[in-house]
C-alpha cells in the first residue's frame, strides 16, 4: 500500500513538472524595472549588457542569424551591429554585439534566446555625469574664447600682423571646439544608446553523436599525429638506448672478468 501512494505521488508530481509553461527567455524583468528607475534619477548612466545564450547545435546559426537581421530592421529603435563573428568548425559558437535604444533591449535578447537558455546575464553601468559636465564647461570656454577673438579681430583693423595671429589662434581654438563637441557627444550616445554583447554556445543542448562525429572526422588526423609524436619521441631515446646498452655490456664484460680473475 505504501509503494503504491509513493508511485502516485511521484507520477502526480511529474504530470506538474510536465504541465508548467516553459519560461520567457528573456532578459530579467526586475532588472529592465531597475534600469528604468535609475535612468529617471540620472540620465548620465550608459549601460552595456552580457548576455550568454546556450541554444540547440543545429539552431545557433538561425538564432545568430535572426538577431542580426532583426537589428537590421529594428529602425525605431535605431539598432547597429557593431561587431559579429560566427564559428561553425568544430565548436559551433557566435558572438554579437551591437548598440540599440534602451526599448529595445528585451526584445532583442528575447529574440536572441529563443528556444535555447540564457545561462548568464549581467549589466554594466557607468556614470558619465561628471565627464559630460567637464565637456560642456570646456565647450562653453572655447565658445567664450571665440567670442572674444572674433571681438578682436574686427577691433583689428588694418594691423595685419595682429589680424594673423588672431586668424592662427581661432583656427586653433575651431578645431579645439570640434574635437570637445565629437568627444561630448560620443558621451551622450552611450547615455541614449545601451550595448548589448551576445554570446551563443551549444555546451548543454549539443546533440548526442555531435562528439562521437567530430571524432571519428578527425580520426585520421589524430592517428597521423600520434605517429607523428611516436617517431619524434623514439629519435630522443634512441641514442639514450644505445649508450644504456653499451654501458650494460661493459658493465658485464667487466664483471664476468672480475668473476674469474
Amino acid at each position: 500500500m505504501k509503494l503504491l501512494i509513493i508511485v502516485a505521488a511521484a507520477f502526480q508530481i511529474l504530470l506538474v513538472g510536465c504541465s508548467e509553461a516553459p519560461k520567457d527567455a528573456s532578459f530579467n524583468d526586475s532588472a529592465i524595472t531597475a534600469q528604468s528607475k535609475q535612468r529617471d534619477k540620472n540620465r548620465y548612466l550608459a549601460y552595456e549588457h552580457h548576455v550568454t545564450v546556450d541554444a540547440p547545435e543545429e539552431r545557433l546559426e538561425e538564432l545568430f542569424n535572426n538577431v542580426i537581421e532583426h537589428c537590421a530592421n529594428d529602425i525605431d529603435n535605431a539598432c547597429t551591429v557593431l561587431d559579429s563573428n560566427l564559428d561553425t568548425g568544430r565548436y559551433v559558437s557566435a558572438n554579437i554585439r551591437l548598440r540599440i535604444k534602451p526599448d529595445g533591449v528585451k526584445e532583442t535578447i528575447t529574440i536572441a534566446a529563443k528556444d535555447g537558455d540564457i545561462v548568464n546575464q549581467s549589466t554594466h553601468v557607468e556614470d558619465l555625469a561628471k565627464p559630460i559636465a567637464e565637456k560642456d564647461k570646456r565647450l562653453k570656454m572655447l565658445q567664450s574664447y571665440r567670442a572674444k577673438l572674433i571681438e578682436l579681430e574686427k577691433k583689428a583693423g588694418n594691423d595685419i600682423d595682429a589680424l594673423i595671429k588672431i586668424a592662427s589662434e581661432l583656427s586653433n581654438v575651431q578645431s579645439e571646439l570640434e574635437q570637445a563637441k565629437g568627444g561630448s557627444e560620443h558621451l551622450l550616445l552611450q547615455t541614449n544608446m545601451d550595448i548589448i554583447n551576445i554570446g551563443f554556445t551549444a555546451n548543454k543542448n549539443r546533440g548526442f553523436w555531435s562528439p562521437v562525429s567530430r571524432s571519428l572526422s578527425s580520426f585520421s588526423r589524430n592517428l597521423s599525429e600520434a605517429i607523428s609524436q611516436t617517431i619524434t619521441v623514439t629519435a630522443y631515446i634512441l641514442p639514450w638506448l644505445i649508450i644504456i646498452i653499451g654501458i650494460w655490456f661493459l658493465f658485464r664484460y667487466l664483471w664476468r672478468r672480475g668473476i674469474k680473475a
